[in-house]
C-alpha cells in the first residue's frame, strides 16, 4: 500500500486581475497587438470546446494572459463529465508525467481561496493505494519516482495500514475567466471546426461562426465526433462511469481516507460528512453522451456493497444513499491526449483523460495556455501526451504499471 498525504508545495501565484495587452493569433505563436480594438462577439484570438473543468481551466490561463478567448458549452457549464466526476486529488500515478500534472495541479486546490476566490474546495483526508501482492515492489518502485518529484509519500506494509485507518471547481474557472476578459457562452452547440489550407480558421456554432487563430477541443466524450469531421480520427472512445454512495454506519461516522484499490479495479472516498462514494467497474463503451441515461444497473448497488466491505468490513451497516451513471472519454491507452496536431496550425487538444482529468485540471490549463502562447508548456512537459504518441508506437506508462483494471480493458465481442 502506498500512503500519500497532501505535500507542502511551493504556493502557485495568483493569475492576477490587470489585463495584459491584447493578442492575437499568428500561427503557432501570439505577438502583442498593435492597437486594442474594440470586442467583437464573432471573433477570438482561441475558441475553446467544452465548458468542463479543463475547458473552463484552459480558458482562465489564456485569459490571465491575455488572449481574447471564447469558451463554447452547448449547454451548462459541468454537464458533462466534470459534473459528475468523483473529483478524487491524488499525486500517485505509475508514470512521471501524470504524477508532475498532478503536483503541479495541487497548489491551486489547496490554495484555491486565494488564487481563485470563493469557498474552498479540497478537504485533506489522507490517501492510500492498495496494490495486490504481485505488484508490491512497482508499487514501492513508483513510490521512489513520486518522491524524486517531491510528492509526500511512504510505501506501507498491510499490518502498518491497519495500524494508520481501521461543481464548485468548474464555476471558479468560470468566474475567474470572465473576470479576466475571457467569454463564456452556455447553450452554444460548436456544430463544426473549420478551417483552410491546413490551418483553423473558426468554429460554426448554433448561434453564427466565430473567426479565430485557434481552436482548443476540450469537449470529452464529444471529442472524437469533432475532430472526425474536420479529417482528425482520435483514438478513444466515450465510455460509462457508474458510481455508488452508500451512508455509512454510525460506527464510521468519522471520514476515512481515500481508497485506490487496484486490486478490485476500484476506488472509494469520503463524501458530504456521512457519505462515501464508490467506484463500480463498468464495461459499457461506445456511449452516446447525448442520449445516455442517468440510471444505474441493477447489480451496481451489490457490487459497490462488496468493494466497501472487503476492506472495510464495518461497511456491511451502511444503507444506499444514491448513485448515477456518468460517462468520459477514454483514450487507447487510458491516458489524455494533450497538444497540438501534426500539420494543422492552429488546432489543440486537451481530452480524453479517461476518468483522471479533474485533478490534473489546473496544471492541464496552464500548460495548454503556455504552448499556446508561448510554443511550448513549461510548467510540465506536456509532449508525452501528444497525439503522434499512438502512431510512433509510444506509451505513457512508467515501467512499473499495476494489474489493468477490469473495466478499462477493451470489451470482448
Amino acid at each position: 500500500m502506498a500512503r500519500g498525504s497532501t505535500p507542502d508545495a511551493t504556493r502557485s501565484r495568483s493569475p492576477g486581475c490587470a489585463r495584459p495587452r491584447p493578442f492575437i493569433i499568428d500561427r503557432r505563436t501570439i505577438r502583442p497587438a498593435r492597437a486594442c480594438a474594440a470586442d467583437v462577439t464573432n471573433t477570438a484570438d482561441v475558441v475553446v470546446i467544452g465548458g468542463g473543468v479543463n475547458g473552463a481551466s484552459i480558458a482562465c490561463a489564456l485569459a490571465s494572459r491575455g488572449v481574447r478567448v471564447t469558451l463554447l458549452e452547448k449547454s451548462a457549464m459541468a454537464s458533462g463529465a466534470s459534473g459528475r466526476s468523483s473529483a478524487l486529488i491524488r499525486m500517485h500515478y505509475t508514470n512521471p508525467w501524470d504524477a508532475r500534472l498532478a503536483f503541479a495541479s495541487f497548489p491551486v486546490f489547496r490554495d484555491w481561496p486565494e488564487l481563485m476566490g470563493g469557498e474552498p474546495v479540497f478537504t485533506r483526508t489522507g490517501f492510500v493505494n492498495v496494490v495486490a501482492p504481485p505488484y508490491a515492489e512497482a508499487l514501492r518502485k513508483n513510490v521512489e519516482m513520486l518522491q524524486e518529484i517531491g510528492v509526500n509519500t511512504t510505501a506501507l506494509s498491510p499490518d502498518e495500514l491497519s495500524r494508520l485507518q481501521p461543481f464548485a471547481t468548474v464555476e471558479g474557472f468560470r468566474r475567474r475567466a470572465t473576470e479576466l476578459g475571457a467569454q463564456i457562452k452556455q447553450w452554444t452547440t460548436v456544430t463544426r471546426i473549420v478551417g483552410r489550407n491546413s490551418r483553423v480558421t473558426g468554429v460554426e456554432t448554433s448561434a453564427g461562426t466565430i473567426d479565430a487563430g485557434a481552436v482548443v477541443v476540450a469537449a470529452g466524450a464529444w471529442a472524437p465526433r469533432l475532430t472526425r469531421d474536420f479529417g482528425v480520427s482520435l483514438p478513444a472512445r466515450p465510455k460509462a462511469i457508474d458510481t455508488v454512495l452508500v451512508t455509512r454506519p454510525p460506527e464510521l461516522s468519522d471520514p476515512h481516507m481515500v481508497f485506490i484499490d487496484n486490486a478490485q479495479g476500484s476506488y472509494f472516498r469520503p463524501e458530504s460528512g456521512i457519505l462515501t462514494l464508490v467506484g463500480v467497474p463498468c464495461q459499457v463503451w461506445d456511449v452516446d453522451p447525448d442520449t445516455l441515461g442517468t440510471g444505474l444497473p441493477a447489480h451496481a448497488p451489490a457490487t459497490g456493497a462488496q468493494i466497501l466491505t472487503h476492506r472495510i468490513p464495518a461497511m456491511e451497516g451502511a444503507t444506499l444513499a444514491r448513485g448515477y451513471r456518468a460517462f468520459d472519454c477514454y483514450s487507447r491507452d487510458r491516458h489524455a491526449i494533450l497538444g497540438e496536431v501534426d500539420g494543422i496550425d492552429g488546432l489543440y487538444l486537451a481530452t480524453a483523460f479517461s476518468g483522471s482529468g479533474f485533478k490534473i485540471a489546473p496544471a492541464v490549463g496552464t500548460c495548454i495556455a503556455e504552448l499556446i502562447v508561448d510554443g511550448r508548456a513549461k510548467t510540465v512537459d506536456i509532449s508525452a501526451f501528444a497525439l503522434r504518441r499512438f502512431a510512433e508506437g509510444k506509451t505513457v506508462e512508467g515501467p512499473y504499471p499495476y494489474a489493468v483494471r477490469a473495466d478499462h480493458s477493451e470489451p470482448v465481442a
